[in-house]
């Protein structure tokens, strides 16, 4: 059984209350169920970010992975939906989900991250070219994801948005018919 890691456990009891503490207790046996049954051996410690604990794992057939669960959050729910968009280009592949845990199985992330460039125009250039292959399609059917930025003189996309300033909001409200 995993260990949970303590400031985790105690920080998300303290943002979610009893239903954090619930999860908390119900983690570890959670984890579990999920090694066994995506056939993964945990290879390292849990790391943990703010919502969700990470466990780097082998599984054979696959390349160095990590299991990820996180507090089921409507914030979390679209997350793997992304990843499958996304299919490795420019984020970690997906490799299983399981939505109704708010578990994934995702490829195991480099630690090098742009920071780590020695050239400010090389870390920028990098981070373009990642943002242009993140810029995917939505998938089709209903996402629950908004449609669009609202006018918000109109509340619809019809006089093109905020746009990108304050200015531009002004602006687009200003045309609105309905504003």
């Amino acid at each position: 059984m995993i260990g949970i890691p303590e400031v985790f456990a105690r920080d998300t009891v303290a943002r979610e209350g009893q239903a954090g503490r619930e999860w908390i207790a119900a983690l570890p046996g959670l984890v579990d169920g999920l090694l066994e049954r995506w056939d993964c051996t945990p290879e390292a410690p849990v790391r943990h970010g703010q919502v969700g604990i990470v466990v780097p794992v082998r599984s054979a057939g696959l390349p160095p992975a990590v299991l990820k669960v996180s507090f089921p959050h409507p914030g979390n729910i679209h997350e793997p939906t992304a990843f499958a968009a996304w299919g490795g280009r420019g984020a970690v592949r997906l490799h299983r989900r399981d939505d109704a845990r708010f578990a994934l199985l995702l490829e195991r992330a480099s630690t090098v991250t742009l920071a780590d460039l020695p050239d400010v125009d090389e870390a920028v250039a990098a981070a373009g070219v990642l943002a242009a292959r993140l810029a995917v399609p939505a998938p089709p059917g209903p996402t629950g994801l908004p449609a669009g930025p609202d006018c918000p003189g109109c509340g619809t996309t019809r006089c093109g948005g905020p746009g990108r300033s304050a200015r531009r909001a002004r602006s687009s409200a200003a045309r609105c018919r309905a504003g």
